[in-house]
């Protein structure tokens, strides 16, 4: 389940993500200094964006996490998130205080760990969430078919609108 903490946003505004309660979400770890893995976890992510179309930001936000809070700030995201042409009314690039980014990793099973020449590590694990924030879904980030996940996200959408 996804932990009530305060993180920030790429415009350095606190956000606390139980606000996102009530939103299907899917969550997904990165960190600036890798261009590869990232880079192809962002291509994906932006895919499901453009093809969630309206449902981003009012059902269903995507979240972005840095896993290296002490070098990715808030001003690098942005440009990140810019770079990638993401919305950002739907698609949330977060940082945060590094108690509250490992309180995340940590409610999701995910080790932050470092490589031997002293980089993070790649974290390739994405997760669907539903309205109440819990765990409903896991991909391998690097082989997930967008398509099926935006198909997963809508599944989850009007599942919970018929209940």
């Amino acid at each position: 389940m996804l932990p009530d903490v305060e993180v920030v946003d790429a415009h350095g505004s606190p956000v606390s993500l139980g606000s996102l309660k009530g939103k299907v979400v899917l969550l997904e770890f990165i960190h600036l200094g890798c261009q590869n893995v990232c880079g192809t976890l962002i291509s994906k992510f932006s895919q499901i964006a453009s093809d969630l179309g309206p449902d981003l930001g009012s059902r269903v936000v995507l979240l972005s996490i840095t896993n290296e809070p002490g070098e990715d700030t808030p001003e690098k995201l942005l440009n990140l998130a810019r770079s990638s042409n993401a919305e950002l009314n739907g698609w949330l690039f977060l940082t945060g205080k590094p108690e509250a980014i490992d309180g995340v990793l940590s409610a999701f099973g995910v080790k932050n760990e470092k490589m031997p020449d002293g980089s993070v590590g790649h974290i390739t694990r994405v997760f669907l969430l539903d309205r109440d924030l819990r765990t409903t879904g896991e991909y391998q980030g690097l082989i997930m078919n967008p398509q099926t996940v935006v198909a997963e996200i809508k599944h989850a959408i009007y599942a919970a609108d018929a209940s």
